[in-house]
């Protein structure tokens, strides 16, 4: 033991310099290096130093800053791997959301969803092309779509969404449904305008049979007619007609079949409705209907 200590003041003789391991030296240099100040002592209890307006070291705040980053990049990850995305594809499809919500996509058109959480705690899509919706109803939870620059919300009903480099067209086969421009800096999700609802007085509702266009740059949806009395008979197979001159049934049904219709009594008039896909069936009943021959080439 003694070797020991007569070794270390051995140690201590040789390297002393006056100063050079001054503790309270060291300190006050640390103090102002990082903000620090005493507290003293009162009544013979110590109290420690405390920051002076700024952390004691940068390790904090890059611990900080590490912690907001990997939040941010968990984020984005869940928001980007949150959406599923229909493809699209060169025939029409239709596919179940899983709210039980039947989606028929269009030939070239897109649907996104969330596929977690949804039916429980939203019920948003986004789309692009033609889509037709049959959407189940739910009081309490709305259905809503963003088309382009459109914000369409519904409970529950049979409807179609257009969008063209034109704008954004809604048709409307049954039900009730708001149409209206999706909020300016949220054009996905449940929709806002400037941190609020969007409200009926923000668009137009429409009911079965209405049709309605929004412009691209437009401020709000205007109702229109449509082109055939049936823009949504693609996907729904469902034909009505409401005093319709024949010529125009005709020419709807050649559309939508492929085949050339015609017959003697174009001016005939018809009001009526139809649903199926054999178009010989549906013939019959308007020949049946109008006591009239339609020619099929």
């Amino acid at each position: 033991m003694k070797e020991i200590q007569d070794g270390q003041l051995a140690f201590v003789a040789r390297f002393f310099q006056a100063g050079r391991f001054d503790t309270a030296s060291a300190w006050r240099q640390f103090s102002r290096a990082h903000g620090l100040r005493r507290r003293g002592r009162i009544g013979g209890r110590r109290y420690p130093a405390r920051p002076a307006g700024r952390p004691v070291t940068w390790g904090y705040a890059l611990a900080l800053t590490g912690a907001f980053a990997a939040l941010a990049l968990g984020i984005f990850l869940f928001e980007r791997s949150a959406w599923t995305t229909v493809p699209q594809a060169a025939a029409a499809q239709t596919i179940i959301l899983p709210d039980r919500t039947e989606a028929t996509l269009a030939p070239g058109s897109t649907l996104r969803f969330r596929s977690r959480g949804f039916g429980r705690n939203g019920r948003t899509v986004r789309m692009d092309g033609k889509v037709y919706f049959a959407v189940e109803h739910d009081a309490d939870l709305p259905f809503e779509i963003t088309a382009a620059q459109g914000l369409v919300r519904v409970l529950g009903t049979r409807f179609q969404v257009e969008t063209t480099a034109d704008g954004t067209a809604v048709d409307v086969v049954d039900g009730r449904v708001l149409f209206a421009h999706a909020p300016d800096g949220r054009r996905q999700g449940r929709g806002h305008r400037k941190g609020l609802p969007v409200r009926e007085q923000d668009g137009i509702v429409l009911t079965r049979g209405m049709h309605a266009e929004l412009a691209a740059g437009a401020a709000r949806p205007v109702l229109c007619e449509p082109q055939t009395a049936n823009p949504a008979a693609w996907a729904s197979h469902l034909f009505r007609y409401e005093d319709t001159p024949l010529s125009a049934v005709l020419q709807e049904l050649s559309a939508q079949f492929g085949k050339d219709l015609s017959t003697d009594q174009p001016d005939r008039r018809l009001t009526g409705e139809f649903e199926g896909t054999d178009l010989r069936e549906i013939l019959g009943l308007i020949e049946e209907a109008l006591d009239l021959t339609i020619y099929i080439k």
